[in-house]
């Protein structure tokens, strides 16, 4: 099966009646944990319960490594490591290390598995769903189709939010945690990492 992309105006600030394009996946949506295991069991025939304790044994694995400062190389996929943020300051002096935290966590993809998906994938273009109107719409209609997209999706990330409503980066920000506080959603994650979900669905997930 084919990859889907389609063509993007690259965004920009002073709003210019024509902007260059750029190609962007369409995302055919996530595959969950257990339908990603359910793939790797029928293609390998290794039994579902073993590669689920492999696949939490890996996580917990990991999540301890890079809990102490190590970084990890997952197999062919690449590697994990951390990354911290901390007040700005001149001299070191003034820097405690309770206002040091972890910031992120990183995935480089391996230059091999890169390659192999580079060589595997096949493009066919296509029209996203979620393309946003040029004109400026309104909050209420912003929330109108984020809980439209959340009734057919478990989570929104900052992106697809912006794609869907049309927002730039910072205003989408702004108008996610707008409706954080409202009671509407829930940040999941942490960075880049970051998405939103329904309060109906964290409660479903943190339930099962």
């Amino acid at each position: 099966m084919s990859a889907i992309y389609d063509l993007f105006e690259t965004p920009s600030p002073n709003k210019q009646e024509k902007q260059p394009l750029h190609a962007r996946i369409v995302s055919k949506g996530t595959i969950s944990k257990d339908e990603f295991l359910d793939r790797v069991h029928k293609f390998t025939g290794i039994s579902r319960s073993l590669l689920t304790g492999a696949m939490e044994s890996f996580s917990n694995e990991a999540r301890d490594l890079l809990a102490e400062g190590w970084n990890v190389e997952i197999g062919n996929l690449g590697f994990l490591s951390t990354s911290l943020e901390c007040p700005p300051v001149i001299d070191k002096k003034e820097i405690r290390s309770t206002s040091i935290k972890m910031k992120n966590i990183h995935l480089r993809a391996s230059r091999s598995f890169k390659k192999e998906v580079s060589d595997k994938m096949r493009l066919q273009r296509g029209e996203s769903p979620i393309r946003p109107k040029r004109n400026s719409i309104s909050r209420e209609t912003c929330l109108a189709r984020l809980n439209k997209y959340l009734e057919n999706h478990l989570f929104i990330s900052r992106t697809d939010y912006s794609l869907l409503t049309g927002r730039n980066k910072k205003i989408a920000i702004q108008e996610l945690n707008s409706f954080i506080s409202d009671g509407v959603i829930r940040k999941e994650g942490v960075g880049k990492l970051s998405v939103y979900t329904s309060l109906n669905q964290s409660a479903f997930i943190e339930h099962h």
